[in-house]
C-alpha cells in the first residue's frame, strides 16, 4: 500500500477552497500525490499526468511479463517433454508463404 507524507492529505473541502495552491504543489513537484479524505478515509488521489502514465505503463510491463514467462515456461516443458516440433528456415518459409 502506498503511504502519505503529512502534506499530501487534504480533506475534501480543503481541496475545493485551496484547489489552485494544492495542484500548483503538485504540478512544480513539491509534493509527489495528493490523497483527498472523505469522512477521515482516502477516497481519492491526484497524480501529476505523466506519474500517472509511468505507473499504468510499469503495470503494463508487469502483465506483459508475466505472461511472456509463462509462454516460455510452457515451451521449455514442451522442450522437456519431447514434445516440441522445430522447423528449419526453409519450412518457415513455406509455411508463411
Amino acid at each position: 500500500m502506498t503511504s502519505y507524507k503529512q502534506d499530501e492529505l487534504f480533506s475534501a473541502s480543503e481541496i475545493v477552497k485551496n484547489f489552485s495552491t494544492i495542484t500548483s504543489k503538485l504540478s512544480h513537484k513539491q509534493i509527489d500525490k495528493v490523497g483527498i479524505l472523505k469522512n477521515n478515509k482516502l477516497g481519492f488521489v491526484l497524480f501529476r499526468s505523466e506519474d500517472f502514465e509511468d505507473i499504468v505503463r510499469n503495470e503494463v510491463r508487469k502483465v506483459l511479463f508475466e505472461e511472456d514467462k509463462k509462454f516460455v515456461e510452457f515451451q521449455v516443458q514442451k522442450v522437456k517433454d519431447k514434445t516440441a516440433k522445430f522447423y528449419s528456415l526453409e519450412e518457415v518459409s513455406e509455411i508463411l508463404a
